[in-house]
């Protein structure tokens, strides 16, 4: 009997997504209610060197709330002709629906608009599900990195983060450009 009411109150709901560039409405929601409220001195940076044009951030859209955010760091690499992708990242309860297949293809299609040749992605190694996205997506591993980055908290509490991690490139210039154009995700 439980299973059929189960069954009943079941339903599926059409989300809308779109794939934008953040404003400054947005910065409080990159927080995601406390998940990296400690970060939030890192994302100011980075929406803050936008206008310089050293960066980019799109965030993943749905009733103005941002579900996904990739960021793109042209300045890091340019002598290389390489963009580097960061802050991938997909709301938890709608990961493995799309929305970071398409938020890469944005960030690559706007990386291409600027005749960049590769981009480049760090993945921790200890995160083996992302490494095999990003190689889904066409991206090979090139090489591993020890890194770190740093940040002061909200509270005013400086913190370090030690990175292990594998360096993966793909190259654009013969790549096709990916629709990335507005879509409805249905989520069950």
């Amino acid at each position: 009997m439980r299973n059929r009411e189960a069954m009943s109150n079941a339903f599926t709901m059409p989300l809308q997504i779109t794939i934008r560039p953040c404003t400054e409405a947005d910065l409080p929601n990159l927080e995601w209610f406390g998940m990296f409220t400690e970060h939030r001195e890192i994302i100011r940076s980075a929406f803050d060197r936008q206008a310089s044009g050293d960066t980019e951030m799109l965030v993943a859209d749905a009733n103005n709330f941002p579900v996904g955010q990739v960021w793109i760091d042209y300045a890091r690499k340019r002598d290389k002709n390489c963009s580097l992708l960061w802050a991938v990242r997909v709301f938890p309860a709608l990961q493995r629906t799309g929305i970071g297949t398409r938020l890469i293809g944005a960030a690559e299609n706007m990386i291409r608009q600027r005749a960049v040749a590769w981009v480049e992605v760090e993945v921790e190694r200890n995160n083996s599900k992302a490494r095999h996205f990003y190689e889904r997506l066409g991206y090979r591993f090139t090489s591993t990195a020890s890194d770190s980055y740093s940040y002061i908290t909200p509270d005013g509490v400086p913190v370090t983060v030690p990175l292990d991690l594998w360096i993966l490139h793909k190259e654009l210039s013969a790549a096709p450009e990916i629709d990335c154009s507005e879509s409805t995700l249905v989520q069950k």
